[in-house]
C-alpha cells in the first residue's frame, strides 16, 4: 500500500504549532511581565485599594452633584436672588437629549452598555504604551465609568497611583449603579470650559435652551468639548471645533447611532453659537436677611448654642468671638453655592416698604460723602402675624444699599421698649391696665417730655402718654434682670451686663435692639403672648436633598392676658385722642402700636400692628445725630402708616382676640379691685385675682413671688429674690406716702371737711418719714397743690 503525505496539512500542524509556542512564550513572558509589575506596584496597589476604600465609603447619589449657585426664592417659589455665576444644574438622563449619550458612547466609550468597569483591551494598550514611553502616559484607555470616577472623586494627575485607585472605584461603582444612572452621573460632571460644568450648564452657555432640545450638530459639539475644553472651544477656536464635531458625528453614523441623512445635514451645519452668560443677583435687603437667617438656622441645627444673657463683659466678648468665627464659616459655605433657599419674602409687599420708607424720608436730601449714601437713614420689618414670618424687610434707603440695618442696627428704643420690658413683665406679677403709679419727679432718674408730671395715673395712661417716670417706677419695682429676663428669652442679642438698670425701661442700654427683635417683640404681643424667633426661611435644600425645614417653635413669653392687656393699652396709644400715636389711625382697622423716641431725637421708632401684620419703623442717622422734628409718631408713624394702609386695603376690620382668662372688674381709687360699684372698671388676668394679685405696686408684690411660678405656660419665672420685698424701711415709707398722696388727690372740694383734714394729716404724717430730701421736697409740692384745689389751709 502506497501512503501519501499532505505536505499542506503538515505546514498547517507547523503553523499551528509555531502559534501555540509563541503565544505560550508571550504568556509567560507577559506572567512574567505582570509578576515583575505586580511586586514593583504592589505598594501601590495595595495604597490605591485603601484610597479607594475611603473615597467609596460615603458616597451616594448627592456625592455626584455640584454645587451650583446658592438660590433664593420668594413666598411663591420663584427666584429673588442667584449668589455667583454659576450655572450648573443637574438634570436627570431623561431630561437630555438622546443625541448626549449616543454621542458619547460613540466617541468616547463604544462598549459602554457590554463592558464592565475597564474595557481591558484599551488598559493593557495603555499599560504597554506607559512602559515603552519610560513611564509618560500617551493614552487614557478610561471607560466613560473610570471618568466619572475620576471627575467627581480624585484629581486629574497622571500618576499610576491615581489611575490603579480610579480602576478600583469604577469596579465599585458598576456594582453600585445602573449604566443609565452612570452615564447620568457622567453628563452631569464633565467641563466643557469657560466656567460650565455638566451638560446643562454648557447647552445653557452656548446655545441658550435646556439640553434636553440640543439638536444632533449641537449635542456633537458638545460630546466632542469635554475632551479637551480649551482646544475644542467653539467661542476661541471654531475651526477645530467644528472638525471635532464632525469626528463624533462619524463615529455615530459608523456605530449606527444616526441616520446617514441625520448625519449629511449636522455635518454640513454651521456651528452657530447662542452665548448666555449667567449673570449673579447683587445683593439686596431681602437676600443679605434671608443668608443670616439660614446661616442661623444651620448653626442652631448643627448644634451652636445661642446666647442672649451675659455676667459679665468678659462672658459675653468670648461668646461673640466664637459667634463671628462659626458664623463667617456658615456664611461662606452658604455663599459658595449649592443651596436652594425657600423664604416667606413678599416682593410685592417689599417694594410697598421700600417705597414708604423712601418718600417718607425724601425731605432727607444731605449725602455722606465717606460712602455716598444719605445721611438720614431708616430701617423697617413687617411680620405676616397669621404665619410668623417675615413677608418684607428694608434696610435702607434705596435698594442699592448693601448694609441691612433691619438686622445689622442696634440702636437706642426710646419708649418703645416699655410694653415688652417693663409693663407686660408686671402684668405677669399682677399689675393691670389700672393699676396706680405716681407720676413725679425722679431726682436722678428721668424726665417727661417738658418736665411735666400728672400724679398718681393709671399704666393705662401712663403708655398711652408715654411717661417716662411710671415706667422706670414699674421696672425698679419688679427688677431690672425681671423685665430683661423676658427679651432674653425672645433673643434680643444686644443686651449687655450693664444693662441690669431702671434706666433701660426708658430704652437706656448699652448697644440696643435691632428692629428685626423689636418685631419679633410686638409680634409676640400680637400673637397671645407667644414668640417665634423672626425669620423668613421655611425650608433649605442643598443638592437637591432638604436639609432643614422651619418647624416654627413657638414658646410662651407673656400670658395670653398679660399680651391681650398690653395690646388693649396700645390699642389706646393710637385712638385716643391723647395718645402719642393719635395721628396714626388706619381706616376701617384696629390697631396698636407704641412710639419711640431717644434723648435729643436721635432715633425714632414706630412699632405697631393689627391682627393682620406686626410692622417696626426705626429712623435716624447711621451715626446718631440730633433730628429736627424726629419722633416715634413723626417720620417712623407716618412711613408705618402709609405702609400698613397700603397693606390692608380689602381686609375686613379685625379686633384682637380676648383670652379666656380676661375678667372686668371696677376699682377702687387706689386701683384695686373692688365689689362696690366706683363707676371705673377694667381688665384683670382672672388667674392673678384668683392667686390674690392683682393690686397696686407694692401691695401684692410679694404675694407674685410666692405664686408666680405656678403660671400656666410660663416661659420666664421671676425667681422670688428678683421681687422686691418691701422690708427696706425707706422703700416702705415711699410706699405709704405714695398711698397717702394718692389718697388726698383723690379728694374733690365736695368732700366733707372733716374727711379732708384727716387725709391731709395722714399724708403730711407719711411724708414726714421720707429721709431722702429732694424725695420729700417733690411730695411736699404735690401736697401745696392739693391745698389750693381743695383750700386746706395750713403749711408744713
Amino acid at each position: 500500500m502506497v501512503i501519501i503525505e499532505n505536505p499542506k496539512g503538515s505546514r498547517i500542524g507547523r503553523i499551528i504549532k509555531y502559534c501555540l509556542f509563541a503565544l505560550l512564550t508571550l504568556t509567560i513572558i507577559l506572567s512574567s511581565v505582570l509578576g515583575v509589575l505586580y511586586v514593583v506596584y504592589k505598594p501601590a496597589i495595595d495604597s490605591a485599594k485603601e484610597q479607594a476604600i475611603i473615597k467609596v465609603r460615603n458616597i451616594d447619589q448627592l456625592t455626584f452633584k455640584r454645587a451650583g449657585s446658592t438660590m433664593i426664592l420668594d413666598k411663591d417659589n420663584k427666584s429673588i436672588a442667584k449668589l455667583g455665576l454659576s450655572g450648573y444644574n443637574y438634570v436627570d438622563l431623561t431630561d437630555v437629549s438622546n443625541y448626549i449619550p449616543q454621542g458619547y458612547i460613540a466617541v468616547e466609550d463604544k462598549n459602554f452598555f457590554t463592558e464592565g468597569a475597564l474595557d481591558y483591551k484599551e488598559t493593557i494598550k495603555a499599560g504597554i504604551l506607559y512602559l515603552l514611553n519610560r513611564g509618560k502616559a500617551t493614552v487614557g484607555g478610561s471607560t466613560i465609568t473610570q471618568q466619572v470616577a475620576k471627575n467627581v472623586l480624585l484629581t486629574q494627575e497622571r500618576t499610576v497611583s491615581r489611575k490603579l485607585t480610579e480602576i478600583f472605584i469604577a469596579f465599585d461603582l458598576t456594582k453600585r449603579y445602573t449604566k443609565e444612572q452612570i452615564m447620568e452621573f457622567y453628563i452631569n460632571n464633565c467641563y466643557y470650559g469657560e466656567g460650565c460644568y455638566g451638560i446643562e450648564s454648557a447647552a445653557q452657555y452656548f446655545f441658550s435652551k435646556p439640553a434636553s432640545k440640543l439638536t444632533l450638530a449641537e449635542a456633537a459639539t458638545l460630546c466632542g468639548m469635554s475632551n479637551n475644553p480649551s482646544l475644542f472651544n467653539p467661542v476661541t477656536n471654531p475651526k477645530k471645533a467644528t472638525q471635532r464635531r464632525n469626528i463624533v458625528l462619524n463615529a455615530m453614523l459608523e456605530q449606527g447611532k444616526i441616520s446617514q441623512a441625520e448625519y449629511d445635514k449636522a455635518k454640513d451645519s454651521k456651528l452657530t453659537l447662542t452665548i448666555h452668560k449667567p449673570v449673579a443677583t447683587p445683593e439686596n435687603y431681602m437676600t443679605s436677611y434671608a443668608i443670616d437667617c439660614t446661616v442661623r438656622a444651620l448653626m442652631e441645627q448643627d448644634g451652636f448654642q445661642f446666647n442672649y444673657a451675659f455676667k459679665t463683659d468678659d462672658e459675653r466678648n468670648n461668646y461673640e468671638s466664637e459667634y463671628k468665627e462659626i458664623y463667617s464659616r456658615y456664611d461662606k459655605r452658604v455663599r459658595s453655592g449649592g443651596y436652594t433657599i425657600y423664604t416667606s419674602l413678599d416682593p410685592a409687599k417689599q417694594s410697598l416698604l421700600q417705597s414708604s420708607l423712601d418718600n417718607g424720608l425724601q425731605d432727607f436730601t444731605d449725602i455722606n460723602p465717606a460712602n455716598n449714601k444719605f445721611s438720614m437713614q431708616g430701617a423697617a420689618v413687617s411680620i405676616d402675624n397669621k404665619t410668623g414670618y417675615v413677608a418684607a424687610i428694608v434696610g435702607g434707603r434705596g435698594d442699592q444699599d448693601v448694609y441691612n440695618r433691619a438686622f445689622l442696627s442696634y440702636r437706642q428704643p426710646g419708649s418703645s421698649i416699655k410694653p415688652l420690658l417693663d409693663y407686660a413683665p408686671a402684668f405677669e406679677l399682677g399689675y393691670h391696665p389700672l393699676s396706680r403709679i405716681t407720676d413725679q419727679y425722679i431726682p436722678n432718674g428721668p424726665r417727661n417730655e417738658e418736665n411735666r408730671y400728672y400724679g398718681p395715673v393709671s399704666i393705662r395712661l401712663a403708655t398711652e402718654m408715654s411717661l417716662n417716670t411710671v415706667a422706670y417706677q414699674v421696672l425698679a419695682k419688679i427688677k431690672p434682670q425681671t423685665g430683661l429676663a423676658y427679651l432674653e428669652a425672645m433673643r434680643y442679642a444686644g443686651l449687655h451686663p450693664e444693662d441690669n438698670n431702671p434706666i433701660a425701661s426708658i430704652g437706656g442700654f448699652t448697644e440696643g435692639v435691632s428692629p428685626v427683635e423689636q418685631a419679633g417683640g410686638f409680634y409676640t404681643l400680637a400673637n397671645g403672648g407667644r414668640y417665634a424667633q423672626p425669620s423668613c426661611v421655611t425650608k433649605i435644600d442643598n443638592l437637591g436633598q432638604t436639609i432643614y425645614k422651619n418647624s416654627r417653635e413657638v414658646k410662651t413669653i407673656y400670658s395670653p392676658e398679660s399680651a391681650y392687656m398690653m395690646t388693649d393699652i396700645l390699642k389706646g396709644v393710637i385712638s385716643s385722642n391723647y395718645g402719642t400715636g393719635h395721628n396714626l389711625k388706619i381706616d376701617g382697622q384696629i390697631v396698636a402700636g407704641k412710639t419711640g423716641t431717644t434723648e435729643n431725637s436721635k432715633d425714632g421708632w414706630f412699632c405697631g400692628y393689627s391682627s393682620y401684620y406686626t410692622t417696626v419703623v426705626w429712623c435716624g442717622y447711621d451715626i446718631p445725630k440730633e433730628v429736627d422734628n424726629l419722633f416715634g409718631s413723626t417720620y417712623p408713624g407716618h412711613i408705618w402708616l402709609n405702609y400698613m394702609t397700603k397693606i390692608h386695603e380689602g381686609l375686613p376690620k379685625a379686633d384682637f382676640l380676648q383670652p379666656q382668662g380676661i375678667v372686668f372688674k371696677t376699682i377702687d381709687w387706689r386701683g384695686n379691685p373692688t365689689d362696690f360699684d366706683t363707676g371705673t372698671q377694667d381688665m384683670f388676668s382672672k388667674t392673678c385675682l384668683e392667686k390674690g394679685l392683682g393690686g397696686q405696686i407694692g401691695v401684692n408684690v410679694s404675694q407674685s413671688a410666692k405664686d408666680g411660678s405656678n403660671i400656666t405656660n410660663r416661659v420666664i419665672i421671676p425667681k422670688e429674690n428678683q421681687i422686691p420685698q418691701p422690708t427696706d424701711q425707706e422703700t416702705k415709707a415711699e410706699q405709704d406716702a405714695d398711698a397717702a398722696l394718692a389718697a388726698l388727690e383723690s379728694l374733690t372740694p365736695q368732700s366733707s371737711a372733716e374727711n379732708r383734714e384727716a387725709v391731709f394729716l395722714d399724708a403730711q404724717n407719711k411724708i414726714g418719714k421720707i429721709k431722702d430730701k429732694d424725695r420729700r421736697s417733690s411730695y411736699l409740692d404735690r401736697i401745696s397743690d392739693v391745698q389750693r384745689v381743695l383750700g386746706i389751709g395750713g403749711s408744713y
